[in-house]
């Protein structure tokens, strides 16, 4: 009987320190370089062709290369955020923020988005979140601490490019980020919201990869995970829940999503969609959007097809700033065309 326990209590240890390090690595600072092959060998969804890679390589020295300036600001409890703005020759009246996902930082996940907005007239600031890049922090919060983190740089926005649109777009965790602020004080402040990839809430993310990648029931590994989270962290996973926000949201938003996201499952896309009730209560109408990027994996749905996305995010932008109207028409083909999915107006 006594060895009996000893082993229980041995496996039980072994589960625990199992799950620490599990919840390190999906929890705790990352470089923002390209996860290691392992990762990616372990994780459905995550690995990167070799061709991406390159791309992706020559497309972050271009943006590094770009004449932007660096700029921090101070959270409340003293965390310095560090963000990269790039200005445009001739500028046009719109600001894009825009919130990276895990494991990354501003300038990598926007290489290839950013050089084409600010060649579009666009101000481009791209922050790294805290717990990432050249920010503060040991860790992530899933858009936790990022959503809020983000307000600060719309009131930078606004204090200094005065006048102007501001615009939020996220990927993955980013996205996940965008979408938490469509609810709270201060999205007043931004014009729309741009979601690509974005998970229903967190602990749902963890468990479908548990289950897809590892082949693991989400019991007792999740729950372990989320003891140590708040513990440690002082939050729990179910507390980054974009599709609680956008139940309340006060604000357009455009969903992207891949057709091939193996990292982040389509149907979370749709779910977010049908539970999102963004309202303008100027005119009293709702106003959502969703675009599919056919055969575009996790993240990638811009570098797939940037012409369908540029055009998608730019027929979203016109349509908020100009008189309401529920038609938006493309130059291209029908087969070629975006297709966008709208909230029956009240």
């Amino acid at each position: 009987m006594v060895w009996v326990l000893v082993i229980l209590l041995i496996l039980a240890l072994l589960l625990f320190v199992g799950c620490y390090f599990i919840f390190r690595a999906l929890i705790w600072r990352k470089s923002g370089k390209a996860p290691p092959k392992i990762v990616t060998f372990f994780i459905k969804g995550s690995a990167d062709s070799e061709e991406f890679i390159a791309d992706q390589a020559a497309a972050v020295e271009t943006i590094n290369a770009m004449a932007k300036k660096r700029v921090a600001l101070k959270t409340r409890d003293g965390d310095q955020l560090i963000a990269y703005i790039a200005e445009p020759k001739i500028a046009n009246d719109r600001v894009i923020i825009g919130c990276h996902g895990m494991n990354c930082n501003g300038r990598r996940e926007f290489c290839f988005f950013a050089p084409d907005f600010v060649d579009k007239g666009y101000t481009v600031i791209l922050p790294d979140h805290r717990g990432s890049g050249e920010s503060d922090g040991s860790f992530m919060g899933y858009g936790t601490h990022e959503s809020k983190d983000t307000f600060l740089w719309v009131k930078y926005a606004k204090e200094h490019y005065p006048g102007k649109h501001i615009f939020l777009i996220g990927v993955s965790m980013g996205a996940a980020t965008v979408l938490m602020m469509s609810s709270k004080r201060g999205i007043q402040d931004v014009d729309g919201i741009i979601a690509d990839c974005a998970y229903t809430n967190a602990r749902d993310e963890f468990s479908y990869q548990l289950k897809t990648s590892f082949h693991l029931p989400d019991f007792p590994i999740m729950q372990i995970c989320n003891l140590y989270c708040r513990f440690i962290c002082g939050y729990e996973f179910r507390d980054a829940s974009p599709i609680d926000a956008v139940k309340k949201a006060h604000a357009p938003i455009l969903f992207i999503h891949g057709t091939a996201d193996a990292l982040v499952p389509l149907y979370m896309q749709e779910q977010l969609y049908e539970e999102c009730g963004t309202s303008l209560p100027e005119n009293k109408r709702k106003e959502k959007f969703g675009v599919k990027v056919e055969g575009a994996p996790h993240a990638r749905s811009y570098y797939t097809n940037p012409e369908l996305y540029s055009r998608a995010v730019e027929t979203f932008i016109t349509h908020v700033l100009r008189p309401r109207t529920l038609e938006i028409t493309y130059d291209e083909p029908a087969e070629d065309a975006v297709e966008i999915e709208e909230a029956p107006m009240e």
